[in-house]
């Protein structure tokens, strides 16, 4: 077995799932310091807790290798080896850095690998099995259950993992989020209806359910956040490919503010960087 080593800049954390094999995992997707998108399974839950947790935005090293025996043959896919993950830089993950968030940077890296549309997508898919990428949508029309909101189990039990952490056991949070949209290049005005899997999302609707309990103030509030805020910024999704079937899914999103100039330019690497 050969692992490689990479390097990679954090995008999307999707949320947590139970595995019969890894136990409870995340599926994370970025970009590699050579521009390229990747897919790394498993990434243990425990990597995503306490002070040292991976963030959206860090940059992480893995040892990896492409994933073999995949029902799709998802391009992008790398299983991860175990043990192997480390933070080597946090710089973009920090919420201010001197009074400001850096959007300009993380743009630097991440706007130049958006796609034209979906139906791009769809193409390269079917050319090469390209299965991640970042589309910003023409209009964002709605964001909505599909069932009625229901409340979310809260996290009150834990097991312990496999390095002796003592985690939560991750709840069942139903997949109910989608978003309207047409894409830039939509035939005939189409409207696209995606099913959401951002972890902030999910983790806002199990969390905020504290603090909102009724169901009408919470959905407000989801909307307000997640629709009324979002569509205020220079807003993009990320989509990824479901490993189950060919079906794109919206698996986080990307709000920089408006105003911030998209870059022409090549990819920073993170040689660059330092």
């Amino acid at each position: 077995m050969t692992w490689e080593k990479k390097r990679v800049l954090v995008t999307v954390k999707a949320y947590p799932e139970k595995s019969t094999k890894y136990g409870t995992t995340v599926c994370t997707a970025g970009i590699t310091d050579e521009g390229e998108w990747i897919r790394l399974y498993p990434m243990p839950f425990s990597s995503f807790l306490g002070a040292e947790k991976i963030q959206r935005y860090d940059w992480i090293e893995v040892e990896c290798e492409k994933a073999k025996g995949e029902k799709l043959s998802r391009k992008e896919s790398h299983r991860v080896r175990e043990g192997s993950v480390k933070i080597i830089d946090r710089s973009l993950s920090q919420q201010k850095v001197n009074g400001r968030v850096l959007w300009p940077e993380r743009n630097d890296i991440i706007l130049p690998k958006c796609a034209p549309s979906l139906e791009f997508l769809e193409k390269q898919y079917k050319k090469d099995k390209t299965s991640l990428g970042i589309i910003k949508p023409a209009e964002v029309i709605r964001f909505y259950p599909r069932e009625p909101l229901n409340q979310p189990p809260d996290l009150k039990e834990y097991q312990r993992s496999l390095d002796n952490q003592i985690i939560p056991i991750v709840a069942d949070i139903p997949h109910i989020f989608a978003y309207e949209f047409k894409s830039p290049e939509s035939e005939n005005s189409k409207i696209h209806d995606i099913m959401c899997e951002d972890w902030e999302l999910f983790e806002s609707f199990r969390s905020w359910w504290k603090n909102y309990p009724d169901v009408d103030l919470l959905w407000e509030k989801l909307h307000k956040r997640f629709f009324e805020f979002m569509i205020q910024q220079d807003f993009y999704f990320y989509m990824g490919m479901y490993s189950q079937m060919p079906t794109w899914l919206i698996i986080g999103l990307y709000y920089p503010p408006k105003g911030i100039t998209i870059p022409l330019k090549k990819p920073m690497t993170l040689d660059n960087w330092f």
